[in-house]
């Protein structure tokens, strides 16, 4: 942990780490989205946490430590489906018999809103890919494309799966939470990844959540080697985006 706040220090005071940009942005979303105080920090501390133990590379992780950050970005709390969900959508993607039309609306304005966060902040594709199928099921009933198994893309699986532990925990319970895991994979969660973070609960994780220093916690799981940094210019970039995105 030292050394990553010692590389912190080293960078010119006008260049910021893009890591305190988003956890600033953080409670804006957490509040915009309608979770509680710390749900994106520790969303993405049990992403962080996850991605160690299946072993993905700390390359991949970079992308993933962001994704997760942001992963609520582009939600709304009110969606008028008339303009929300254009023409074209409901020639492509017809609603299906029962589906709730105003879910649908508001699922592909997030989408939208949050790839054009993504795209305008300057991340990389796999940022906007694990926001647009964060509601993709496992079992290829979940938003909006209902895409089912390995093509969900990977960190979308995982920000999903943390994500939804994350938002048990806080409504149920710690233990309640585990039960809604093991209920939901193979369904909604990949059963592998799945089994992988039951694993980690098991072994006291959860309990890591109640951390005080929880968002320098997660600071310092940014990849050092890899650790991103803004100028004055790409801060700006990424605060308006932000801003653009209505989430400000």
């Amino acid at each position: 942990m030292r050394a990553e706040a010692t590389a912190r220090n080293a960078y010119p005071r006008q260049a910021v780490p893009v890591a305190d940009l988003l956890l600033e942005m953080t409670p804006a979303l957490d509040e915009l989205a309608e979770h509680e105080p710390g749900h994106a920090v520790r969303t993405c501390f049990l992403a962080m946490c996850l991605a160690e133990a299946v072993g993905i590379s700390d390359r991949d992780r970079l992308g993933l430590f962001y994704a997760a950050l942001l992963h609520d970005a582009g939600s709304v709390s009110d969606v008028d489906p008339s303009w929300a969900r254009p023409a074209m959508m409901h020639q492509l993607m017809p609603v299906a018999p029962g589906m709730d039309e105003e879910r649908l609306a508001a699922e592909h304005l997030r989408v939208r809103r949050g790839a054009q966060f993504a795209t305008r902040a300057g991340f990389g594709p796999e940022v906007a890919v694990t926001v647009m199928a964060l509601n993709e099921h496992w079992d290829g009933l979940g938003l909006p494309m209902g895409l089912t198994a390995a093509a969900i893309p990977l960190f979308a699986r995982i920000v999903a799966l943390v994500d939804g532990l994350e938002i048990a925990v806080s409504q149920e319970g710690a233990r309640a939470a585990v039960t809604t895991v093991h209920a939901r994979s193979g369904t909604w969660y990949d059963p592998q990844i799945a089994y992988g973070l039951l694993a980690l609960c098991a072994n006291g994780l959860l309990r890591e959540l109640e951390a005080e220093d929880l968002a320098s916690i997660v600071r310092d799981l940014e990849p050092n080697s890899l650790m991103r940094v803004a100028d004055e210019e790409e801060a700006e970039r990424i605060r308006n985006a932000f801003m653009f995105s209505g989430a400000a």
